[in-house]
């Protein structure tokens, strides 16, 4: 991955943007093209950033899947049934739906959780990790947290910042594996920095092996784009 390229690109976006925390306006049903916010089951189109296994209901990786191999292409694009439903509060994985009116209301495909990770059903008894999928109806798929490993840029080490852009003394080695849960952009700085799980230590994505999946920005603030 041609991370370097893609912090630069992303993180001018976001500071060309407004970004504020809202609260998601539930009355708008604008949410768009293949599917409809609904309680109920109707079509739902994935496409995957990663290789894919299929388990089974209790987190079981299959050898069979419709009588092929249990492995879904990074390539091939799903269609399965599942439930979209509108969230005032941030799921584990959710995404955004249709601009409309200066909001772009959030929601959640239903997924089911399976020891400590979550899956979506894919049909005839199979499912997939959520980690695995980048986008639902072409919207990208966002969450609270991910996983994440260090690997610096320049040093030997990878720096971390606190909330204010002020440098800390906390480092990490290469190789190290962090949870995060948090994206900005700090003060005096212009790239993507993403927070560790219960500190105020930020790291660099530069500094890291890649971006994290689902999708490179983790937070479990709702946001709008104006």
């Amino acid at each position: 991955m041609k991370l370097n390229k893609k912090i630069i690109i992303g993180a001018t976006a976001l500071a060309l943007g407004s970004l504020s925390v809202v609260a998601i306006n539930t009355n708008n049903s604008n949410y768009v093209s293949a599917s409809a916010a609904s309680t109920k089951e109707t079509t739902v189109k994935l496409r995957l950033n990663h290789n894919s296994y299929v388990y089974d209901k209790n987190g079981k990786r299959l050898k069979k899947y419709k009588g092929k191999k249990a492995l879904i292409k990074k390539s091939q694009k799903l269609t399965i049934k599942g439930k979209i439903e509108p969230i005032q509060k941030a799921k584990r994985y959710y995404f955004y739906g249709k601009l409309e009116n200066g909001n772009r209301p959030a929601y959640w495909l239903t997924y089911k959780k399976i020891n400590n990770d979550y899956y979506y059903s894919i049909g005839n008894k199979g499912y997939i990790k959520c980690v695995n999928v980048k986008t639902i109806d072409g919207y990208s798929l966002m969450s609270t947290e991910a996983t994440v490993t260090i690997k610096p840029r320049i040093e030997k080490v990878a720096h971390t910042w606190n909330k204010l852009g002020e440098q800390t003394t906390k480092t990490y080695k290469s190789g190290q594996k962090l949870i995060i849960d948090d994206t900005n952009i700090l003060p005096n700085q212009n790239t993507y920095s993403y927070r560790v799980k219960g500190t105020d230590y930020w790291v660099s994505a530069q500094d890291l092996k890649s971006y994290p999946r689902p999708s490179h920005m983790v937070t479990s603030r709702i946001l709008r784009y104006n």
